[in-house]
């Protein structure tokens, strides 16, 4: 990666973190965008390139299935609650250190890979990749978590059952 590159992650990186410490509404439409945006962004300015060797196809796997974990993560991690009848969404320090610990492991890769000679060339592309992966799963993980919180509020509670946002 070059330094503009660097500081292009860096930048989304915290950008990502500020979005995900602040409270917001969980609505149904537009809940890619962010993970459309990372795409996009890492395919056009980072590009990416495909595995040509078994290693490089399993350490991209890896890559993959580590975005879809820390993703759940993240989905079932993130506080979720209803006020006045919406669902409000808020990161945690928790969540925030998985999604920096998933970018540091994205370059830990990449390092290794060029360190081992597997790869002369990637990263940010796949970085970028690899983020909206992850920013898919949460977001669609906490799209059903706001909707069973609804149904819930939706429906009376019991006498003596307490209604839990989870």
């Amino acid at each position: 990666m070059n330094t503009i590159e660097i500081v292009a992650v860096l930048a989304l990186a915290a950008y990502a973190v500020y979005r995900q410490t602040r409270v917001s509404e969980v609505k149904d439409g537009g809940r890619f965008t962010l993970a459309i945006v990372y795409a996009v962004v890492g395919i056009v300015v980072g590009g990416f390139a495909l595995p040509h060797t078994t290693t490089t196809a399993a350490l991209l796997a890896a890559s993959i299935a580590l975005s879809v974990v820390v993703g759940l993560a993240r989905g079932y991690l993130t506080r979720v609650w209803t006020t006045d009848g919406r669902v409000l969404q808020q990161g945690t320090a928790l969540t925030v250190g998985l999604f920096l610990a998933l970018v540091a492991a994205k370059f830990g890769m990449g390092t290794y890979e060029y360190l081992h000679g597997i790869r002369e060339a990637g990263g940010f592309g796949e970085v970028m990749m690899m983020i909206a992966v992850m920013i898919a799963v949460q977001v669609e993980i906490i799209r059903h978590r706001a909707l069973a919180l609804s149904r819930r509020e939706a429906s009376p509670a019991r006498p003596g059952e307490e209604l839990v946002a989870a």
